[in-house]
């Protein structure tokens, strides 16, 4: 893990002060939101809407182009859920960040709408974007947790692939 770390903070070094500090607070591509910036080198900056958006390599320009506003607004919500994951206890974070999404509303990203809930269920800790998700979450034990380790499965891979990509070795 601490390898890991050290290659990211390599990589952003190499960007502009104030690049390197937008880049941290984002965190991640909003295009492969589990890839943090800078773990496949240097991270791409363009302008989309006018606004800096980083990305983790240069396959996701075309679609973080296409998604326009979106693109920005998920950049957005990265840089909120970073802002806030950054209170909890780095242990908790790591475990935040493998699941990255709640596990009832699958398109929010922890952090995003203040610190994550989180529960136990059957002895495995599983977090959620707010309290409105609890009682969902609690109903259906099972489904809940195949949903996180879904979610985990889907952030444990290095690296990606894009259709027709030049990325040879990275794996989707």
């Amino acid at each position: 893990m601490q390898k890991a770390e050290k290659k990211i903070e390599d990589a952003l070094s190499t960007l502009p002060a104030a690049d390197q500090r937008l880049a941290k607070e984002q965190r991640f591509c909003p295009i492969m939101t589990y890839d943090r910036l800078g773990a496949m080198g240097t991270p791409l900056k363009v302008m989309i809407e006018g606004k800096p958006v980083f990305l983790c390599c240069k396959g996701c320009v075309e679609d973080a182009q296409k998604g326009g506003a979106k693109t920005v607004k998920t950049v957005m919500k990265l840089r909120d859920s970073t802002a806030t994951l950054a209170k909890l206890p780095m242990e908790e974070r790591m475990a935040v960040e493998a699941q990255k999404y709640c596990a009832v509303n699958t398109t929010g990203f922890l952090g995003s709408m203040g610190a994550p809930i989180k529960l136990e269920l059957d002895g495995k800790p599983v977090y959620l974007c707010c309290g409105g998700c609890t009682k969902k979450a609690q109903a259906n034990p099972a489904a809940t947790l195949a949903k996180v380790e879904e979610l985990k499965k889907a952030g444990s891979h290095e690296g990606h692939d894009h259709e027709g990509g030049d990325h040879a070795g990275h794996k989707h």
